[in-house]
């Protein structure tokens, strides 16, 4: 009799240890697991930043040629880059530092990177989310990418990037905007834990397929006062007919694809429910982007117009994927879209 009345009551603690242990779960997710200083500033003089510049440019020219897509490097391309002066100011910022970081996401550790004034002691510093574009390892963040965010964490922001699951050496698998969006949502604990970041602004920036990741955050009602998206993918069936090379992505890393297809991608389209978008949304994109056209973001504008939604819309003509000759430009738009968007 004893042993029959003792069995709820073991069953009841187990039941009660699962449920402490899930809740530990839970306030595990953004804890950072490590910390570490970013290697050092590799970046080389000026005549070597033009040159990897042009090789980018020509790079992307020819590749787009191959998709069969018409691209052309403009006679006045330099014009478009740092002048001497800009690039040595920028080279030589010494008043922030780069934090390589693992973090805990869904019980994986996903790697990432932190940029931020030195000086941080005492403040409370709005905060920019960057998710960067690509799959897998192609496109991942590196410590000096725009001189370490210099533009924003220059104009006083801190700037958290996440590498994503699977990717820069993290655990996990990309899923393209599945399961690995916690990785981003969950970097807003981490950013709270950190005590100089001020929690009542928190910005959001993506581009490509970051700006997929963005749209997503939003629709999941990420805490953030406003985003800003760089040629952003926001219709993915769209992509897929525009440019079939895409599907094998698909099928390589969304779970389910041969099930789920056309499903799956409108999920992760913001055309089809850009009234769940809440957040001021600054979009940015060039004319001639052949990766992601332009007829996207034209069509996400005029749904978050016929939604009564809060949007800019930036097309800069004759201007490629990640609009590169207009940067200065796009930076310099979104500093301003974010300050005005402050608490």
């Amino acid at each position: 009799m004893k042993g029959a009345r003792s069995l709820p009551l073991i069953t009841f603690l187990f039941l009660c240890a699962l449920s402490a242990a899930a809740q530990s779960d839970i306030r595990n997710d953004g804890a950072v697991v490590e910390q570490v200083p970013c290697a050092p500033n590799t970046v080389g003089t000026y005549e070597q930043y033009l040159e990897s510049a042009k090789r980018a440019f020509a790079d992307e020219v020819e590749t787009a040629k191959r998709a069969g897509f018409k691209m052309e490097m403009p006679a006045n391309f330099t014009a478009h880059l740092l002048g001497k002066e800009e690039f040595e100011r920028e080279k030589a910022y010494a008043g922030f530092e780069c934090r390589r970081i693992t973090y805990m996401s869904d019980g994986l550790k996903v790697a990432g990177f932190i940029w931020k004034p030195k000086n941080t002691e005492g403040k409370k510093l709005p905060l920019i989310i960057v998710n960067h574009g690509g799959n897998g390892d192609s496109g991942k963040l590196t410590p000096w990418a725009q001189f370490g965010y210099y533009r924003y964490v220059s104009s006083g922001f801190v700037v958290i990037g996440p590498q994503y699951r699977g990717v820069g050496g993290g655990e996990g698998r990309d899923e393209f905007g599945g399961a690995d969006l916690h990785d981003v949502l969950n970097l807003i604990p981490l950013a709270r834990s950190l005590g100089y970041v001020d929690m009542n602004n928190v910005f959001m920036l993506g581009a490509s397929r970051g700006g997929m990741m963005t749209y997503l955050a939003l629709k999941d009602n990420a805490p953030v006062n406003a985003a800003a998206v760089i040629s952003g993918m926001a219709d993915l069936i769209s992509t897929d007919k525009e440019r079939p090379v895409m599907v094998n992505v698909y099928k390589r890393l969304i779970p389910d694809f041969e099930k789920r297809g056309e499903e799956s991608l409108r999920e992760r389209s913001a055309v089809y429910w850009a009234g769940k978008i809440n957040a001021p949304v600054l979009l940015l994109h060039g004319t001639a982007d052949w990766r992601v056209s332009t007829s996207q973001v034209l069509a996400l504008a005029q749904k978050l117009q016929e939604s009564g939604k809060t949007y800019e819309l930036i097309v800069y003509a004759n201007d490629d994927h990640g609009v590169p000759l207009n940067r200065e430009d796009a930076d310099r738009r979104i500093v301003e879209w974010f300050r005005m968007h402050m608490k």
